[in-house]
């Protein structure tokens, strides 16, 4: 089984954006593998939480601005330390960019 390879078992991942699409296709590519999942989004990824404890494995939803720093330290109290980082949010902003220059460093 493919999986033997890339066993991940007790490692900690965050997931930015798993709420929908490929963030929650890895987040629960990432529980059938081993890891436990941290979500940080806007969001409450219900339906990801089910698949990932369905798997056996943690979740904790994380629903904040992805720009506070103080997440990774909520992620690490909870599970004690984190393994792998999967930066899958994205920001869509509908207006020309040149308009946005002042926010170009969210992005």
């Amino acid at each position: 089984m493919i999986l033997e390879s890339f066993a991940l078992e007790e490692k900690v991942t965050v997931v930015t954006g798993c709420d929908t699409g490929l963030g929650q296709g890895m987040a629960i590519g990432l529980a059938e593998a081993g890891c436990d999942i941290v979500d940080v989004n806007i969001v409450e990824p219900d339906d990801t939480a089910r698949q990932v404890e369905a798997r056996g494995r943690r979740f904790l939803s994380i629903k904040v601005d992805l720009s506070d720093t103080a997440v990774i330290a909520q992620a690490v109290a909870t599970f004690g330390h984190i393994d792998i980082l999967v930066n899958n949010a994205g920001i869509i902003r509908r207006r020309m960019l040149s308009s946005s220059a002042r926010r170009i460093g969210t992005m």
